[in-house]
């Protein structure tokens, strides 16, 4: 029985089935001479096996065998640089030419760059041609594909009747990991499994299996977790990085493309804080109908989002938010965090509410206690926790009076709202968090609000409820309205006296 060369994994996603074809994708051509030596080594049993190698020499698959190991015959072919498009597609007959009649093991290198040329109809052409010369002659057949293989996997997992499986190795965040998107043999068909693993000599040694998360992760994705799709806008005007980037000039294509998708990345430019709305009920259409394994980054290109913009984006299922002053370099790093993780949030069932709780109110300036009470106490309730917003209460400084400290302060954002109450003056901060308040009150007044106020306390619902006439703040703050009008003198009167009308006499 032919198998691969991996310690601590269990037998069934080893197991090579003769009629078979297989693709195992690395990053460099090194793992893949591993693999290969790795299979030969345990593959004694075998009369003949055909290791071949297109654009570049198959000895270094054999190199790390010693005398003894390997299959009692083996031929070596190789297909020049320059001959790579016609060497892949005249592979199975070159196959063929070299194997014996049945029960060939065919070990073969393919760069990634070669099979761009395959797309579609006639990548499943080539398939089929492979697979049923393996399976006439009950040969097994595999394929060891190097380079930039990101989107190898999404190309084939549609042809499964035609491969009999697909895994990968592939480096992450300083480790290996071994994936196996699914694999079949005699003892069934397995899918969905990631290892982090190790090379020790020629012989892959798996560690331990993913945590749930990702195996769920996993199970829902579609082979295209290591793809990109991105806004063009998003990379400043670069072209793709590679072949696993794929750029769109504006929304609506991207999100034609993301629908289509499953576990890739999908990164969306905004620049305008006019786009907040429409942008977030995308990235909900996204996250509702593609899954938690969907990776959907917001790219910042003008500084554009505030706090309760990014909490909005976030809640409709972004996975990712990042800031306009973050170079290219940093940003592509940060992607790179997020590889490998679900979407954690649970969506709403109306976006559109979603969108309501994190607009300000149409309020804004000095109310009166009564309306501080309400407006404040209604926000706090129906947020739920959107966002997060503030209410503090300030004590003016000695010898300053509450109404000059509140003619100091210059609102201009709807949804910040104050008043004076019990000789303080308190304030409504609209999705203002704790980090930001200093920062809020420091553009808020027209004095350094420091020498205003002896300092301030963060309040809570119940504290709000707690306002009363009692506390001496229910009337309308005085002095902040037009001065009251003096009240009209009282008319002065004379006692009538008697009139004579007529002369005298």
């Amino acid at each position: 029985m032919i198998s691969l060369a991996i310690d601590g994994l269990q037998h069934e996603l080893t197991h090579l089935r003769a009629g078979g074809v297989y693709w195992i994708a690395c990053a460099d051509a090194g793992h893949a001479d591993l693999f290969a030596a790795g299979v030969l080594a345990g593959a004694d049993a075998v009369p003949l096996a055909v290791v071949a190698a297109l654009g570049r020499s198959p000895a270094s698959m054999v190199a790390p065998l010693a005398v003894h190991q390997g299959p009692a015959r083996i031929r070596l072919h190789e297909a020049a640089v320059a001959d790579l498009a016609p060497a892949v597609r005249a592979l199975p007959a070159e196959l063929a030419r070299c194997a014996a009649a049945r029960r060939t093991l065919c070990v073969v290198q393919v760069p990634a760059i070669a099979l761009e040329g395959l797309h579609g109809p006639h990548l499943a052409r080539w398939c089929r041609q492979l697979h049923d010369w393996a399976a006439a002659g009950s040969h097994c057949v595999l394929l060891l594909c190097h380079g930039e293989v990101a989107t190898l996997a999404p190309r084939l997992l549609p042809l499964n009747p035609l491969c009999s499986g697909v895994a990968q190795l592939y480096p992450h965040r300083g480790a290996l990991q071994y994936l196996v998107h699914y694999w079949s043999n005699a003892e069934g068909v397995f899918a969905h499994r990631d290892f982090e693993a190790r090379w020790q000599g020629f012989r892959l040694g798996v560690i331990g299996a993913g945590d749930g998360a990702m195996a769920a992760a996993l199970a829902q994705e579609g082979g295209d977790r290591f793809l990109y799709l991105a806004q063009a806008d998003a990379l400043e005007g670069a072209p793709p990085f590679s072949a696993a980037w794929r750029l769109f000039e504006n929304w609506s294509a991207l999100v034609a493309a993301a629908l289509q998708a499953q576990a890739a990345t999908v990164v969306l430019a905004i620049a305008e804080n006019a786009d907040v709305d429409a942008l977030a009920r995308i990235v909900f259409q996204l996250r509702s109908e593609r899954g938690n394994g969907l990776k959907l980054v917001v790219r910042e290109m003008q500084p554009c989002l505030r706090y309760a913009d990014e909490r909005l984006l976030l809640e409709s299922g972004a996975s990712l938010v990042a800031p306009a002053n973050l170079p290219l370099a940093r940003f592509l790093t940060l992607l790179e965090t997020i590889q490998g993780q679900l979407w954690q949030g649970r969506l709403p069932q109306d976006p559109e509410r979603l969108i309501r709780l994190h607009r300000p109110p149409d309020v804004g300036g000095i109310v009166t206690p009564a309306q501080f009470r309400q407006l404040a106490g209604e926000l706090l309730e129906q947020g739920g926790g959107a966002v997060e917003s503030a209410v503090l209460v300030l004590q003016p400084v000695a010898g300053l009076s509450p109404v000059h400290a509140l003619q100091q302060l210059q609102m201009r954002r709807r949804g910040d709202f104050a008043c004076m109450y019990a000789g303080q003056v308190w304030l409504f901060l609209f999705a203002c968090r704790g980090d930001g308040i200093e920062r809020a009150l420091g553009n808020l007044f027209r004095l350094p609000w420091r020498e205003l106020f002896d300092g301030y306390e963060r309040q809570a619902g119940h504290d709000v409820a707690a306002m009363s006439a009692a506390g001496g703040g229910l009337a309308a703050p005085p002095s902040l309205q037009a001065p009251p009008v003096p009240p009209a003198p009282a008319p002065s009167w004379t006692a009538p006296r008697p009139i004579r009308l007529g002369g005298e006499g």
